[in-house]
């Protein structure tokens, strides 16, 4: 943003970097740059959820469904990503565009699913910032994932509304309140940008 600024009174007609690109529209470029410079500071990112899922024995797996069902009922944007097949190139993009995270992952060793662990690592790293976020996930004999993920969250400034934990495979009152958790998110996404667009 600072750059940018400096640069505005700037009549630019190419912009010509030592690698990559040439941009002979420098404008769209800018504009996109500044764009996505708000994502980690001002904004927080575009109204929608990246929702980042993980599974050993499918039971967390089951109730994605259910969350995913609650926020399309309102209508929020989802870009749904299973993190043990997924590599992170392709899901950091949806978290710096979108405001909301969903966390779906299941206790392993009274700790995050590992695949899970390691796409957090890489957000902090790349310092994805001020996000609203809600998890869910099964255990077996003990929990331990929420414990492992709020140390995480505080490093990343995420707003951790609430989570849902259940053990071994869930049941329909499961479901029920997995759809319940997705639809209370998405009104709290909708209502933070009414907010926003009424300041």
């Amino acid at each position: 943003m600072k750059a940018i600024n400096l640069l505005k009174d700037l009549d630019i007609q190419i912009i010509a970097p030592s690698h990559g690109l040439i941009w002979r529209n420098p404008k769209e470029i800018i504009d996109l740059y500044e764009k996505w410079a708000r994502y980690g500071t001002e904004t927080a990112g575009e109204e929608g959820v990246t929702f980042l899922y993980a599974s050993m024995y499918g039971n967390t797996e089951k109730l994605m469904g259910a969350v995913a069902q609650g926020l399309s009922q309102e209508g929020i944007p989802i870009k749904i990503f299973d993190v043990a097949r997924t590599h992170v190139s392709y899901i950091l993009p949806y978290l710096w565009k979108y405001r909301g995270v969903v966390i779906g992952t299941p206790t392993y060793e009274a700790k995050l699913f590992p695949p899970m662990a390691y796409v957090l690592d890489i957000a902090t790293s790349k310092r994805v910032i001020n996000k609203e976020v809600i998890r869910f996930g099964s255990y077996g004999w003990s929990g331990g994932a929420q414990r492992d993920l709020e140390p995480r969250l505080d490093k990343l400034k995420w707003n951790l509304l609430e989570f849902y934990e259940w053990q071994g495979g869930p049941t329909l009152e499961d479901f029920q309140k997995g759809e319940e958790l997705g639809k209370r998110f998405a009104q709290h996404l909708k209502n933070l940008y009414l907010t926003r667009e009424n300041e």
